[in-house]
């Protein structure tokens, strides 16, 4: 009996030998894509509250309305406060753009910048075709949890080196994702919490994104959310920001 015990044990790792990494039961890519099947389930809109909370124990408030034509192509609309109501972004393809009502003008945007001074940045929220930026690998896997690399493509110019992404095995909702730059520190931590069903679309209605270098964090809270099919393609250029 222990004999056979020693040479299945041998067998499976010359197994592991000879193909460099082990054989899992689903792939990265098909994990991925159902995570953002309920982050960003082609085109939809949204409501979403951001309150940014600062070391100094002050917090500040934001509302948006979001709209997306699919997951590289998405406006969003600042309802308030009242000093950045009527600002508008929109990605379109990686390009970002914003529109100042003070001003009325149309600026380009990085995708580092941060939306509403807070911790979730452009790429954040307007930048969800990760499959076209990174690569994902199965990185481990616990009894109830996959745990994925994204790793950046340097063609695509993802805002991350890697991302590491946490995903329940019962249900394919994410848990959590680390951000990485390409020194290998850890940048911030995205937790994500209370899921909830949107017509129809269950998903994390709280996401909170906390920075690691300044221990401030910034709390998305999804208040409304649907699936829709008759977003007009005016609405996403650049041209009729402001409009």
């Amino acid at each position: 009996m222990k004999t056979e015990k020693l040479s299945s044990i041998v067998v499976a790792f010359l197994g592991l030998c000879a193909y460099g990494s082990p054989v899992w039961s689903i792939e990265a890519t098909d994990i991925v894509k159902s995570v953002l099947d309920k982050l960003s389930p082609g085109q939809w809109v949204g409501d979403n509250g951001f309150t940014n909370y600062r070391v100094d124990g002050t917090q500040h408030d934001y509302s948006l309305h979001i709209q997306a034509q699919n997951s590289k192509t998405v406006h969003v609309t600042f309802l308030s406060p009242a000093t950045d109501a009527g600002r508008q972004i929109l990605n379109r393809d990686g390009e970002i753009w914003s529109y100042l009502p003070d001003s009325r003008k149309i600026v380009r945007l990085a995708d580092r910048e941060s939306i509403g001074n807070g911790d979730f940045n452009n790429a954040d929220v307007l930048r969800m075709n990760w499959l076209d930026l990174y690569t994902p690998k199965m990185a481990k896997e616990s009894d109830t949890q996959y745990v994925i690399d994204l790793e950046g493509k340097p063609d695509q110019k993802p805002t991350y080196f890697l991302m590491r992404l946490w995903v329940l095995k019962k249900t394919l909702q994410p848990v959590q994702q680390f951000f990485y730059d390409d020194a290998g520190h850890h940048m911030k931590t995205l937790k994500y919490r209370d899921i909830k069903t949107f017509g129809g679309i269950t998903r994390p209605a709280t996401l909170v994104m906390e920075n690691v270098i300044t221990g401030q964090r910034t709390v998305l809270t999804v208040e409304a959310f649907k699936k829709v099919s008759d977003l007009p393609d005016t609405r996403f250029r650049s041209e009729n920001l402001g409009k």
